[in-house]
């Protein structure tokens, strides 16, 4: 697979080309910058990727990728 990623006006566009021998039309996902909580919306579309084009894996699995938010370590809770 050949993933391409473009930055547009308000997020980004990936580009995906299956290389198998497919002879489908590319894909493409839209990362849309929202400002009440940017933060979440990228590690929606992360997640996104992981499940569709990641590595398969189970709970079970040796590895696994996990995208979590997390406070950073400096910052003070209100």
């Amino acid at each position: 697979m050949i993933f391409d990623m473009r930055r547009v006006e308000n997020g980004y566009v990936l580009k995906v080309v299956d290389q198998d021998g497919n002879a489908g039309e590319p894909k493409e996902i839209v990362y849309q910058e929202k400002y009440e909580d940017e933060v979440e919306c990228f590690a929606d579309f992360l997640r996104y990727l992981d499940e569709h084009y990641g590595p398969s894996t189970s709970r079970y699995s040796e590895k696994r990728i996990y995208i979590r938010v997390e406070p950073g370590d400096k910052c003070e809770s209100p």
